[in-house]
């Protein structure tokens, strides 16, 4: 009775194979995609904070406050009435 049926055992063994295998490659996949939107999303991030970062540098060149302090740091003006001390090594 079972004789003749060996045939669709052997099918569904080799289908479960198949689904099987095919599952185990989906989930690799799957997880190195994971990984990669992750990584991405990081990236994203670091860049929406420099923007937003150099959206205020770029705002605060309007101010004068902000000028004169990178004048003072940066090239070493200081305004009239201030005494400028040099230092020597």
């Amino acid at each position: 009775m079972w004789g003749g049926y060996w045939w669709v055992f052997a099918f569904c063994a080799v289908t479960a194979g198949v689904y099987f295998h095919s599952m185990k490659e989906k989930r690799s996949a799957l997880s190195c995609m994971r990984l990669r939107l992750e990584q991405m999303e990081a990236e994203r991030s670091l860049a929406v904070q420099k923007g937003e970062e150099l959206r205020l540098r770029i705002a605060s060149q309007n101010d004068p406050a902000w000028v004169e302090m990178i004048l003072m740091r940066d090239l070493g003006v200081v305004p009239e009435g201030f005494l400028k001390v040099h230092f020597k090594k």
